[in-house]
């Protein structure tokens, strides 16, 4: 073998010095150029070495098509030289390439011509013939070389075919492109995009293919890219959205793209609609004016709509996430609350519904009206709860005046009598149940027929408003006062015998007479009556437990008496041993 030429051997050393600090450009650059001058001088080893070694850096590289061609001109020209030493190294080197991009039969193959070539190695014979002692075994050596590469060549055919029925058959798109010309196209890009054979060949690549204005297909060709979105151009106008993968190769030593087009056209479709529907969604959720959240099972919000941050007097969607915990969807103090609300929706995917009173951010109260539902992952354990939040404080507020209104009276506003006799029963009950004493006490105003003929009935209005806040004055909390009617009133006191009762209604009448009431001409002097009857403690075991009417029924004959014995008094009953029994 003749010496390497000085400049070859010059850029070769030069390119496995970039190629050791990792500068691959400038290592391609000198093994091309150590190429180029074997070239030109004509010396087959040194353009093998030259292509070995741009076949490595391209490897190294990432390029794997671009090694492989390398080594195969490395290889056609180690076969035309029978130089069976670079044979062996080239097919060795293309079965690592092989391996690389994962084509392992191919690998295989490569690595038994190799085997083949291996037993002319060390011959001394020189290419062509024999010099030597060992003429004979190595021309048999020789010989089995020569005939091993048929059958390799015959391999790689069935390899070329099977890739070739796999591209013709592929659901993708698969085209090759050199000079910006269209040079192939399988059958499902021609299917796709409509062109004949013929007009294929006239197709540029901005013809077929257009990507996002900061892409460049020819440069996503440098390395295997992809995927890219784009838009492939049928003959007729239809546009086809697909994924594009791009590699850079070269093809009889002429660079080329070969481009896999995969149809994402129904794909799009899916996420338009997708995107579509999520919008009008977030759409919804962000006008429907109940509040939607989602809150941690420690009771912190994780988010929110804008009708729940108006609920609950927060700005912002980070005020909530930073709010304190939550029942169901908004801040409380009372921890305890928090936990009764978890345990109500302990059990997952159910959905509960009732009525929560909470806090305003400000701290002003709130009534909610709560839907919520407990989420569990697989194994049941409850991650977070969601929920629909309906502001009702306003509902709340007229329920409470409603019921104000239906327990009241509208004129002096203590309780009427359908409500007191309620209360006043429950009351009864516990005070014989419990052993205790329990008084009522009528309070009729004196001659009230006479100041509302004489004052009118506005004036009459007025003096009924006005004692009963005179009694309620000096009630205790526990008391119970109603109007049972015209102008009379009705008082129950819990924990109260005979005696204590009576100095409670005689306090009572002389607060009402003690201050002349305002007619608005003369000042009026008014009396009242009272008439009482008492429960009382431990009564005897065969006394029967009355009803709230014989007690009214007591207290108003000792009215009765009240008003016959000259007005302005006190008159009492009490029970013996049997109801109705006067002592």
């Amino acid at each position: 073998m003749p010496p390497l030429p000085f400049q070859v051997a010059n850029w070769l050393s030069s390119g496995e010095d970039f190629l050791a600090r990792g500068n691959y450009i400038q290592a391609l650059a000198a093994f091309e150029q150590a190429l180029r001058l074997a070239q030109q001088s004509c010396h087959p080893t040194a353009q093998v070495l030259a292509l070995q070694r741009l076949g490595y850096t391209h490897l190294e590289q990432g390029q794997p098509s671009l090694s492989v061609a390398s080594i195969q001109q490395a290889i056609a020209i180690a076969l035309e030289q029978h130089s069976f030493n670079d044979l062996y190294e080239c097919h060795r080197q293309l079965a690592q390439t092989y391996k690389s991009m994962a084509c392992f039969e191919l690998a295989l193959h490569h690595l038994e011509a190799a085997e083949g070539l291996r037993d002319s190695l060390d011959s001394p014979l020189s290419p062509l013939g024999s010099a030597s002692g060992h003429a004979g075994d190595a021309g048999g050596s020789t010989a089995r070389a020569i005939q091993s590469y048929p059958r390799l060549l015959e391999q790689g055919r069935e390899a070329l075919l099977l890739f070739q029925s796999i591209v013709e058959q592929a659901n993708v798109g698969v085209a090759v492109f050199q000079n910006n010309r269209l040079v192939y196209g399988n059958p499902r890009l021609i299917q796709w995009i409509g062109y004949s054979s013929q007009d294929l060949k006239a197709l540029s690549l901005a013809d077929l293919v257009t990507l996002a204005p900061e892409h460049d297909l020819s440069a996503l060709g440098q390395t295997f890219s992809g995927p890219e979105e784009g838009q492939l151009l049928g003959r007729t106008g239809e546009i086809i959205a697909v994924e594009i993968y791009v590699i850079a190769v070269d093809i009889r030593n002429h660079p080329a793209l070969v481009t896999f087009l995969h149809d994402i056209t129904a794909a799009r479709r899916v996420a338009d609609q997708l995107k579509a529907s999520e919008s009008r969604y977030r759409s919804l959720i962000h006008q429907v004016p109940i509040g939607l959240c989602r809150f941690s099972v420690e009771g912190r919000p994780l988010d929110g709509n804008p009708a729940l941050l108006s609920i609950f007097g927060f700005d912002t969607i980070a005020d909530l996430l930073q709010a304190s915990p939550i029942q169901p969807s908004s801040p409380v103090s009372d921890r305890a609350q928090a936990m009764l609300w978890r345990d109500y929706l302990g059990q997952a995917g159910t959905l509960k519904d009732c009525e929560l009173n909470l806090l305003r951010s400000d701290g002003r109260n709130l009534w909610v009206r709560v839907v919520a539902r407990a989420i569990a992952d697989a194994t049941g354990t409850i991650q977070y709860y969601e929920g629909a939040v309906e502001d009702i404080t306003e509902i709340k507020a007229a329920q409470t005046a409603l019921e104000e209104l239906a327990m009241r009276d509208s004129l002096t506003h203590v309780y009427n009598r359908r409500h007191f006799i309620e209360l006043a029963s429950q009351e009864l009950a516990r005070s014989a149940r419990c052993n205790r004493p329990v008084t009522l006490l009528m309070v009729d105003i004196d001659h009230f027929k006479v100041i509302n003929d004489t004052y009118g009935h506005l004036a009459g209005d007025a003096v009924l408003r006005d004692i009963a806040l005179r009694i309620k004055a000096n009630l205790r909390q526990s008391d119970i006062l109603a109007r049972y009617g015209g102008e009379e009133f009705i008082l129950m006191m819990p924990e109260t015998d005979q005696t204590q009762a009576w100095s409670g209604a005689e306090r009572l009448r002389q607060v009402i007479a003690a201050t002349p009431f305002d007619s608005g001409s003369d000042p009026l002097s008014i009396t009242a009556s009272v008439g009482l009857s008492c429960w009382p403690a431990n009564p005897d075991p065969n006394t029967p437990l009355p009803h709230i009417n014989d007690l009214i029924s007591k207290a108003d004959q000792a009215l009765y008496r009240a008003k016959h014995s000259g007005r302005n008094q006190t008159q009492a009953e009490t029970w013996l041993y049997s109801v109705g029994q006067i002592a």
